[in-house]
């Protein structure tokens, strides 16, 4: 029974993530022209549409953890889909858009793929699985070098302000941290303070911190519900693969053809994910902006140079 509840207020939680994102994303894009910087962070702070979606979105992530107390991460993180059909809706709405029929194919792939993880992750999981201290130093040790490399990866490409780069990026993140909040939560329940690994409170800490600018910036270069359906996507299937092969949440349910179930739901979800990033309508918009910039670039060379060459040809 506790799982279904789980599941309720894993729902409720992506319900906010979604208002939230969209509310959020509306704000960054009102306040940069162009790539997110960090001296653009104090008009954010100021900004009542942006600190309206930050309480939303921290609305959900206590639902989330509230979650995460009564059931696995292999069960509660996949859920975040439902998130990704809310938020293409809103998106769509507030940038009078019109839906085309691979990103509703994209939405469906993405939320198909997600339930059907769901579903498999509910019967393989054995939610009175207690990792140790092993597990958990294991994880910390993980995430310590993930935040370094994309640390490192930040600078290679801030200019160039890649969405998909941040959304992945992100999304990685936010599975390590939903795999920090279960222990943190497992360990507090179970021993009070004293029995807290206070390095994975500070890493958990961290690493939502950046995965919160990631995302940020992740605004700034791409429409909203890209922003989700990366971390929809992502973000569970990496909680998952720490859940069952690291924290050894598997339990006798986890059979040869329920994991290529998982897998194929898998495979549909990222399938979902890849045609949502190439037909999204605001992504086909910007494509068609950048490409007439382009020429526009183009003749404008072509013309400074047949001018060039016409002053420097000799009078005759």
């Amino acid at each position: 029974m506790s799982q279904w509840i789980a599941v309720a207020l894993a729902i409720a939680s992506a319900v906010c993530l979604a208002v939230g994102t969209q509310t959020q994303s509306a704000a960054v894009r009102g306040e940069t022209s162009g790539a997110l910087r960090p001296r653009n962070l104090g008009a954010l702070l100021r900004n009542g549409r942006w600190l309206l979606g930050t309480g939303l979105l921290g609305l959900g992530m206590a639902l989330n953890v509230s979650a995460l107390t009564l059931a696995t991460v292999t069960v509660v993180q996949p859920i975040g889909v439902v998130a990704l059909a809310i938020t293409t809706l809103l998106h769509a709405r507030h940038q009078h858009l019109t839906i085309n029929r691979r990103t509703w194919l994209a939405v469906v792939l993405c939320t198909v793929g997600g339930a059907g993880f769901v579903a498999c992750a509910v019967s393989a999981t054995d939610p009175s699985r207690r990792p140790g201290a092993a597990a958990e130093n294991t994880v910390v040790l993980m995430l310590l070098g993930l935040v370094v490399l994309l640390g490192i990866a930040e600078v290679v490409f801030r200019r160039r302000r890649i969405s998909m780069f941040y959304v992945l990026g992100a999304g990685v993140l936010y599975g390590f941290v939903a795999v920090l909040v279960r222990l943190s939560m497992t360990a507090l329940t179970a021993g009070g303070l004293g029995a807290s690994n206070w390095l994975a409170v500070l890493m958990l800490l961290v690493t939502a911190v950046l995965g919160g600018w990631m995302v940020q910036c992740a605004y700034s270069s791409g429409p909203p519900d890209l922003v989700i359906a990366g971390l929809t996507v992502v973000d569970p299937m990496v909680g998952v693969a720490l859940g069952l092969f690291v924290l050894d949440e598997a339990g006798e349910g986890l059979t040869g053809w329920l994991a290529a179930g998982m897998g194929l739901a898998g495979v549909v979800a990222i399938v979902g994910v890849v045609l949502l990033f190439r037909f999204h309508p605001e992504v086909i918009q910007r494509r068609a902006a950048a490409r007439a910039r382009s020429r526009t670039r183009d003749g404008g060379t072509g013309q400074q140079a047949a001018s060039s060459r016409k002053v420097a040809r000799p009078d005759r």
